[in-house]
């Protein structure tokens, strides 16, 4: 499948707006767009060359010309007090941490943000993915950058699209795929009901997963939507994230992954309301949430493993606290065991918050035999460690399966809690692929292909175990 990766000349009826904003800071404010994509107007062709006007889009299998893509309404980090284009705009410092406007993180990495324009980190503004310059440094430019052509938020570059005519056999989107084998049309389970084994498995961007930058925190499978784009790629270099090895790791199984968008998602159980409740899937990835989790998404992640769902929880060192808010990840995984409103202590173990600065490869396997460390992604022997925290057992439900040395510092383990399971991992960089949503490449944080370690194995083992309960 080709990508579209060419410098795109905007129609003036396809000109972007000036604001990517909602104008709401609160942090239970949420956007209202379905998250679903439409075609741009105009084609590009792989040498970057661009065609405007009247075109005729080879993915539209009608043979008319696209509609203009529609920016999404919505606010990358609903959770921010200034995260607008008006309040990152006003002079103040609105939620009072010592920065204000495009000082602030979370304005000038906001991708639904555009007043920062230069003093935007990355090249995501319809200023910079126009100006014919690499304003970020990564060596790509304008619509080159997935910066710039996976931003939903406005309309500069073609944009990803997904396929609409599930039913009706055409191929919308021109990926060579109709009806259920695209897999857009997988999020439709009544019409394309999962095959024997495939597994609904749900990564979480809700919860500042891309608090700091670069591919040492950038939690994601893809940056572009609830469906990574495009939805049936050739290799994970066609999805962008620090997770995209692991999301195209799992779809290569017949997996289906999803992700959960901070501008249209939310972390609720039971709830008919929600397209992505957490009782849709099979099993939740929580890799190293850089916020507080609310106590209505504490009480829907612990609902939801006693139910039957499965749960991988990937914590980090205990001073990660990538957006200075006061929260790093075990600090947030253990207000969620200690404080959810649905029974205390549910899973059988806490995270310790520490630092532990000890690049190793982990050996001291405690049960080589457990399906999470011998299982359909192979045998696990040796995994990476790099700087994290450890996690120890409180209950009999839990177990450990892999130490730094000492029996009670437990780098990886599993639970069994109600009808449902939870793995838990005391490191993050051992999931990263060495890239990033920004485009950028670093090969040395490049763990998830590491010949020397089982850290692939590991993490596929995982979700197949968690999955099994569901």
């Amino acid at each position: 499948m080709v990508r579209r990766l060419a410098l795109f000349t905007l129609l003036l009826s396809c000109a972007p707006p000036t604001g990517g904003g909602t104008g709401t800071s609160d942090n239970e404010t949420e956007s209202t767009s379905s998250g679903d994509v439409v075609p741009t107007g105009g084609t590009t062709d792989d040498t970057g060359d661009t065609s405007i006007g009247g075109s005729t889009d080879e993915g539209s299998s009608s043979g008319e010309p696209a509609e203009p893509y529609v920016p999404l309404d919505g606010n990358a980090f609903p959770w921010a007090g200034e995260s607008t284009d008006e309040l990152c705009d006003d002079g103040d410092d609105n939620d009072d941490n010592s920065y204000a406007d495009c000082e602030d993180f979370s304005c000038s990495r906001n991708q639904s943000v555009f007043v920062c324009g230069g003093d935007s980190i990355y090249e995501s503004t319809p200023e910079l993915c126009d100006d014919n310059l690499d304003d970020d440094g990564d060596k790509l430019t304008d619509c080159a950058d997935p910066d710039c052509f996976k931003n939903p938020f406005h309309a500069v570059c073609d944009k990803p699209r997904a396929e609409t005519d599930c039913q009706g056999g055409g191929d919308g989107d021109g990926d060579g795929l109709t009806g259920c084998d695209d897999s857009d049309c997988a999020l439709d389970v009544a019409a394309c009901p999962p095959a024997a084994g495939s597994l609904r498995v749900l990564f979480d961007q809700t919860l500042d997963e891309t608090a700091g930058a670069g591919p040492n925190s950038d939690w994601v499978v893809d940056r572009w939507g609830r469906v990574p784009a495009p939805s049936d790629p050739d290799s994970a270099d066609e999805w962008h994230g620090a997770l995209s090895g692991f999301g195209f790791g799992l779809h290569q199984q017949g997996h289906r992954v999803e992700n959960l968008v901070p501008w249209d998602g939310r972390l609720s159980h039971g709830d008919p309301d929600n397209p992505q409740d957490l009782a849709h899937y099979d099993v939740l990835v929580l890799v190293e949430p850089s916020r507080r989790i609310r106590s209505e998404e504490r009480a829907a992640i612990v609902e939801f493993v006693l139910a039957g769902g499965g749960l991988l929880a990937v914590a980090n060192h205990n001073s990660a606290d990538r957006d200075s808010n006061g929260y790093s990840a075990p600090g947030a995984f253990n207000e969620l065991i200690d404080d959810n409103g649905v029974m205390t202590d549910p899973f059988g173990f806490r995270f310790d918050e520490v630092d532990r600065d000890t690049p190793t490869v982990l050996t001291d396997i405690v049960d080589p035999g457990h399906p999470v460390l011998d299982g359909p992604g192979g045998m696990v022997t040796a995994i990476g460690f790099y700087e994290g925290c450890t996690a120890h057992v409180t209950g009999a439900g839990a177990v450990g399966l892999i130490t730094l040395g000492a029996s009670e510092e437990l780098v990886v383990g599993a639970a069994e809690a109600g009808n449902g399971r939870v793995v838990f991992i005391t490191d993050s960089a051992i999931l990263g692929d060495g890239t990033d949503s920004h485009g950028n490449m670093l090969t040395d944080h490049d763990s998830w292909n590491d010949p020397t370690q089982d850290n692939r194995a590991l993490l596929l083992n995982a979700i197949a175990w968690l999955g099994e309960q569901g």
